[in-house]
């Protein structure tokens, strides 16, 4: 492999390629590991197996025979296990959560400086977890307290219901701005049905981008005198397109 852009953490420094290409071997060994033991696992053999077939890779099934085009051994200097950018930090999850981080970060950070022009899937890969992060309080009571000021609306708190328009302006003002809407649409399908919030199944970048936009809406709202006014602050501040009739609370 060359072109290497290597990645600083703990004072070490992993390899990774211009095209985000990651050295299994190196990291395994900072960590005690063998990229080996992680390939044989069932779990990995399946998940390459899917994203083979999502990228229309033959060759990859559940015995092992890994396609080239997703997992090589090179010999030389900067030899090893080398990892396709989607298996990068799935591997990295299982040697620490936290050294996964950093490999996502610096995998974000070599995407950017590319000026990779990024599917919606990829963009999606980015922004949303499948498997939901604990629960933490994220949208507090001083946001439901200024949309209940703003609106005439009582708020009670979470135990006692919040009014249908207090979701539909998160959905639209909040979620609807700080996120294109098929990473919205994706967090919220990964939710489905269960009692997990949808801001479980975002990354943290995605998560700061929501806390902003949760600050400006909540800030817009304790200076807006009524509901129109607020939805008219908001369609100059914020540019998201649509009807603002939707927000009016049914007669």
């Amino acid at each position: 492999m060359s072109n290497i852009i290597p990645m600083n953490y703990d004072d070490r420094s992993f390899p990774f390629t211009a095209d985000c290409w990651f050295n299994a071997t190196v990291a395994a060994k900072h960590h005690g590991k063998l990229p080996k033991d992680w390939l044989k696992t069932e779990a990995t053999k399946i998940y390459i197996a899917e994203l083979a077939e999502e990228l229309g890779i033959a060759g990859s099934g559940v015995k092992e025979d890994f396609s080239p085009l997703l997992v090589r051994v090179e010999k030389g200097r900067n030899g090893g296990t080398w990892l396709h950018p989607e298996l990068a930090v799935e591997f990295a999850r299982w040697l620490s959560v936290k050294f996964a981080r950093a490999c996502d970060r610096h995998i974000k950070n070599l995407l950017l400086s590319k000026n990779f022009q990024l599917t919606e899937d990829q963009i999606v890969g980015l922004m949303v977890c499948q498997q939901p992060t604990s629960w933490e309080k994220r949208f507090k009571d001083p946001f439901y307290q200024a949309l209940s000021k703003m609106s005439g609306l009582p708020y009670f708190g979470h135990v006692g219901g919040c009014p249908a328009l207090f979701g539909q302006i998160t959905a639209r003002w909040v979620y609807g701005v700080a996120l294109p809407d098929y990473v919205y649409q994706a967090a919220k399908q990964a939710a489905g049905d269960s009692r997990e919030k949808i801001h479980q199944h975002l990354k943290p970048d995605a998560l700061e981008k929501v806390e902003q936009q949760l600050i400006a809406v909540t800030n817009i709202a304790n200076c807006s005198i009524d509901q129109k006014d607020f939805e008219a602050r908001c369609m100059a501040a914020f540019p998201v397109k649509g009807q603002m009739k939707l927000l009016y609370a049914a007669a």
